[in-house]
């Protein structure tokens, strides 16, 4: 496909299953607990989140559904995904569905307690998770970590949710589970096995405002023993949209601000017996954009190119009461950035190698060991630095859980060694229990850390290979209330957490210095509660689910530093002390109507405060089958209600805009889910 010219442009400087009776009866009685002690915190939230059925008989099938056995596949890795005492929420691949042309930034913008730091459309997106740094999230593929070794980052606009078939948000520090990184929360996504015999096919195509459009296409193939999926995305937008600086002033246009994207995600499943299998997968990705100006800017010229290529390799075997997993990947990242303007041209890339294996044993009826080896090692180069360094990482996990009948406790471990060194033992411990018929508490204590990030070892001039790492302890304790009566299912949960780190890594200008430098110079205590809302209730016309959470998270600094000025005590930058959101989803026959209302309190900016803000969105879609086919026709209005808006200083955000599109498939498949 010949690229447009922005890509054309920018493109061209780029370089190159179940055995015995007896462990049916152990899953029985997992499952009976699980119906039990989740309800509210794991299935009720799917169920209010996603969960949408046609009629009050659709409610009950759903019900049902969520009260199905589990897996022995899903329930191998369901240590690390949803540890005992942890707050996490999932979004499946039905609520996935209904944002089949949005990205990882967008979901998270709407469905989490995670604040994510936008800098306008098509440009980067961050997050901060209880008033962490964009470090201190984990992103996790399938079991692998990735963050750009050179920045510890993701740019989560860059993440298609067409790629992603569920999406887990861990709430809090999981540094045992997941690694470095994993402070203030973790975003687990994970593609699914599906060995089904026939063809599927879905597309999805879309535009709006600002020149936007989505295109998108699904196949889905096999017959049974093998199977493939083929799924390929391409997008596009100008973003000159108008905003005004200031009332007074007339309405300038978004200049230098287009983007262009595409990608292809390419899956192999082959099972070669009825307990084992393999999966193979090919993430390809380009992306060409121009970085607009500031409002403080008259012109920019700076561009980026970005190209991605991330393979793996995963074998499951299960037999008995265990279950055996190995992962093996290749991930290669390059990053182009040129501003003519100041004579800057900086080509950055790196390469990752990973190896895991995991065994997964049943000790008796209520107690699982899970344990793994992982080795990484990483390669990377940019002229900002003297090399091209390398790293090498072997990391030890442990974690072994115990379940009673109304309750359960897990103990993680986590040891690992970086060229050589050792990063002192990360533990951590959460229990959870149902108190009463209506209420569950649950609690988990852990220690996290980060590691330092090429750039912060190695950039000249400030890089330094003697930094420590981020580490401290988390403590979390959570009450969830809920109940059920007649066709009304109600749950309300609030989560205090608080969180003590050392050695912040911060850039900052010495005495004498004349340029920026990472420093082992902040400890930062971050506390807060988070509640949560969710209604569900089915009526003869249809049904209506309400969400809806507020977040109050106080992250400080406790210790002074010069330059940039922080005051000890001082709000951290970009992190809100109040948010509050809610959704409202109603559903009569064919027709589904969502509102979604955010209000966000003003944050401390670099240079000036981002004042505070309150935007709307409203989506409206019209689905229904045809036989074996099925189809939609949604609209999409963002920032309902017109607002002038800032989430980064400096940074404008468009005003009111839409997006129409639809979608349509086909399907003649007999399917068997599993994850790998």
């Amino acid at each position: 496909m010949k690229a447009p010219p922005i890509a054309a442009r920018l493109l061209r400087r780029r370089p190159s299953i179940l055995k015995s009776g007896s462990v049916h009866r152990i899953f029985h009685t997992i499952s009976r607990f699980s119906i039990r002690s989740k309800t509210a915190a794991g299935n009720f939230c799917l169920l209010a989140l996603c969960g949408f059925g046609a009629n009050l008989n659709g409610l009950h099938a759903q019900a049902d559904t969520l009260l199905a056995l589990p897996s022995p596949e899903i329930t191998a890795q369901h240590l690390r995904r949803q540890p005992a005492g942890a707050q996490s929420t999932t979004l499946d691949s039905t609520c996935l569905a209904l944002h089949q042309t949005e990205n990882v930034a967008d979901a998270l913008w709407k469905k989490s307690g995670m604040y994510v730091k936008s800098y306008g459309l098509g440009s980067l997106a961050t997050t901060s998770a209880r008033g962490g740094s964009a470090g201190q999230t984990a992103i996790v593929w399938n079991g692998l970590p990735l963050q750009s070794p050179m920045l510890g980052q993701l740019d989560f606009s860059l993440l298609p949710l067409v790629f992603v078939d569920e999406m887990t948000l861990q709430y809090g520090g999981n540094s045992a589970g997941w690694g470095s990184g994993a402070i203030g929360g973790a975003v687990l996504l994970e593609n699914k096995s599906q060995f089904i015999t026939g063809l599927s096919a879905r597309l999805n195509v879309a535009a709006g405002s600002f020149g936007w459009q989505h295109h998108a296409t699904t196949l889905r193939y096999g017959n049974g023993r093998w199977a493939g999926s083929t799924r390929i995305f391409f997008e596009k937008a100008n973003n000159d949209f108008t905003f005004q600086i200031h009332p007074d002033l007339p309405e300038t246009k978004q200049e230098h601000a287009a983007l262009q994207q595409q990608g292809v995600l390419q899956e192999f499943f082959l099972k070669t017996r009825p307990n084992e299998e393999f999966a193979l997968r090919v993430w390809l990705q380009d992306i060409a954009r121009q970085i607009p100006p500031t409002i403080v800017q008259n012109r920019s010229q700076a561009t980026q190119a970005d190209a991605l290529l991330r393979t793996t390799l995963h074998w499951k075997k299960t037999s008995g009461l265990l279950t055996l997993q190995t992962r093996a990947a290749f991930f290669t990242e390059t990053l182009d950035y040129r501003d003519p303007l100041i004579g800057q041209a900086s080509l950055s890339k790196f390469h990752t190698w990973m190896g895991e294996a995991e065994a997964t044993r049943w000790l008796g009826r209520q107690s699982r060991l899970q344990g793994s080896v992982m080795q990484t090692y990483t390669r990377a180069s940019t002229p900002a630095y003297e090399a091209s360094p390398r790293q090498t990482r072997t990391a030890v996990f442990l974690a072994m859980r115990r379940e009673g009948h109304r309750w359960q406790a897990q103990l993680d471990g986590r040891m690992e060694w970086v060229d050589g060194r050792w990063v002192p033992f990360t533990p951590s411990v959460g229990a959870e229990a149902e108190a009463l018929r209506f209420l569950e508490i649950k609690g988990k204590i852990a220690r996290n850390y980060r590691l330092p990030t090429f750039n912060d070892l190695y950039w000249r001039p400030g890089g330094n290979p003697e930094l420590l790492p981020e580490s401290g302890w988390s403590q979390d304790v959570g009450l969830v209330f809920h109940g059920k009566a007649k066709q009304l299912r109600w749950s309300y949960s609030a989560t205090g957490f608080h969180r003590r780190i050392r050695n912040w890594l911060l850039w900052a200008r010495k005495d004498g210095q004349f340029f920026f430098s990472p420093q082992n110079i902040a400890e930062v205590w971050s506390r807060g509660i988070e509640s949560r809302l969710d209604v569900a209730s089915a009526f003869s016309f249809g049904e209506i689910i309400l969400t809806g959470g507020h977040d109050w998270v106080r992250s400080t600094n406790e210790l002074a530093v010069s330059n940039p000025r922080i005051e000890q005590g001082a709000q951290l930058f970009y992190v809100p002390t109040h948010r509050v959101f809610a959704e409202v989803s109603v559903r009569v026959k064919h027709f589904q109507i969502t509102g979604f209302q955010q209000f966000t309190e003003k944050v401390t900016g670099i240079n000036e405060d981002v004042p505070s803000f309150s935007i709307g969105s409203l989506r409206i879609q019209y689905a229904r089958p045809f036989g074996d086919w099925n189809g939609a026709i949604f609209l999409h209005i963002e920032n309902l209600w017109d607002a002038d808006y800032q989430v980064i200083e400096r940074r404008p955000m468009p005003g009111r805009h839409f997006r129409l599109g639809f979608n349509a498939g086909f399907s003649t498949r007999k399917h068997t889910n599993s994850s790998s």
